[in-house]
């Protein structure tokens, strides 16, 4: 499936552990897990940081569209995407988008994330359990406070994966290990 000359990934197992393991990368580097020789124990400890922030269900799966918050400057922070972030299934006038479900573009081919999605990535971790308080009342602020603002344009190299549903739709997703950097500057 080529969109203005991309292609999405297709699913599978071996993708998803690349995609796992390129995102566990960043969180060493970002000093958020120890590295180690042992690959499952790695394994577990990076589970660990998710789940301590809620991002995984009671099946032991990382629940899709999660961040965790990287070390960073107020009000500018960084998001690193731990799980596929499904585009939006429904279009500006809430009707379903025909399969395969992908982001909308602009005319270049640049992924357009809404800025609703933003909001509510935004509004959910104002919630997280480990993000200081300081910050989560300045991410729920941000979050009732910002509109309007404008979606966000990712660069083109920005890869997404084609996620099978239960409808047998393809939903496009952005993959693991994405990092987005947002100013939670308001105007006062």
């Amino acid at each position: 499936m080529a969109r203005n000359g991309r292609k999405m990934i297709p699913y599978s197992s071996a993708a998803m552990g690349e995609m796992f393991a390129h995102m566990a990368e960043i969180m060493v580097e970002h000093g958020l897990v120890e590295p180690q020789d042992d690959g499952e124990a790695f394994a577990g400890d990076v589970m660990n940081v998710l789940q301590s922030q809620g991002h995984v269900n009671d099946n032991g799966d990382v629940i899709l569209g999660r961040f965790i918050l990287l070390p960073s400057h107020s009000p500018a922070v960084s998001l690193l995407l731990v799980s596929p972030l499904p585009a939006d299934p429904y279009d500006d006038e809430l009707r379903r988008k025909p399969s395969p479900i992908q982001f909308g573009r602009t005319a270049s081919g640049h992924i357009v994330l809404p800025s609703r999605m933003m909001l509510t990535i935004i509004e959910e971790l104002a919630s997280n359990p480990v993000i200081p308080e300081e910050l989560q009342v300045l991410f729920l602020n941000f979050s009732r406070c910002a509109l309007p603002f404008s979606d966000i344009v990712l660069p083109l190299e920005v890869e997404t994966v084609g996620l099978p549903t239960e409808k047998h739709d393809i939903v496009e997703a952005l993959i693991p290990g994405c990092i987005l950097t947002v100013n939670l500057e308001t105007k006062a």
